[in-house]
């Protein structure tokens, strides 16, 4: 899942790049509502966390913008705003969920992981496929019960085929999900953790295989 973060004080920036990544989570982090509003024109976000007080603008108009363009992607607001008519008219601009300055990462992460289980995304309480089956909610993947031992970066990499299986996945496809955009675009990162999570699902005895298509990307396919 890919987040969009957009913060105008840097160390917390970097903080919350820093923790959601460890998450799971590929992370931008925008300073600006105008630097937001670029990163969004390129990417698809699965989440956007929304600080208020930003240098170029206030938040609650680019919230209402986006609610205004028809975008369902849910927004949580964190802000130093913490009155109750504050609260109640960000809720009321879009937003799904709010909480203020300063908080514990753990329920960051904990209120993510809840509005991407709202039936409004895409995303089951549990994918599955043959036996290998991976719970966004409790973020483990198990292949015929058992625990696959993932990384968090191969946990992304298996949602997301779990998601597109039976389709082409092609290697831009999964740096821009999975990954954030200081990564570098012209390394074999994709290939080595593809490379890692494979080994891992054939040692556990998977019915289900991450095929190479050469020069185009990867297949999840169900083995014959």
């Amino acid at each position: 899942m890919k987040l969009l973060v957009i913060e105008d004080d840097q160390a917390l920036g970097r903080a919350l790049r820093s923790g959601l990544s460890s998450a799971g989570f590929g992370v931008d982090v925008a300073t600006t509502l105008g630097a937001a509003t670029k990163l969004r024109r390129v990417n698809r976000y699965d989440l956007i966390a929304l600080d208020l007080g930003m240098p170029d603008g206030d938040g609650i108009e680019f919230l209402t913008d986006l609610r205004k363009s028809a975008s369902a992607t849910p927004v949580i607001v964190l802000t130093a705003r913490g009155t109750v008519t504050e609260r109640v008219d960000g809720l009321n601009a879009g937003a799904d969920d709010y909480l203020a300055k300063p908080f514990a990462l753990p329920e960051l992460v904990a209120r993510i992981r809840a509005l991407l289980r709202r039936p409004a995304s895409s995303l089951p309480p549990t994918l599955t496929f043959t036996n290998v089956e991976y719970d966004p909610a409790a973020f483990v993947a198990r292949c015929d019960g058992r625990l696959l031992g993932l990384t968090v970066k191969e946990m992304a990499l298996l949602e997301y085929l779990l998601t597109h299986r039976d389709t082409l996945v092609t290697r831009t496809m999964l740096l821009d999900h999975c990954w954030d955009d200081a990564y570098d675009g012209l390394s074999n990162l994709v290939d080595v953790h593809i490379g890692h999570l494979r080994r891992k699902l054939e040692t556990a005895g998977a019915r289900c295989r991450i095929r190479t298509v050469r020069g185009a990307g990867f297949v999840f396919e169900e083995t014959e």
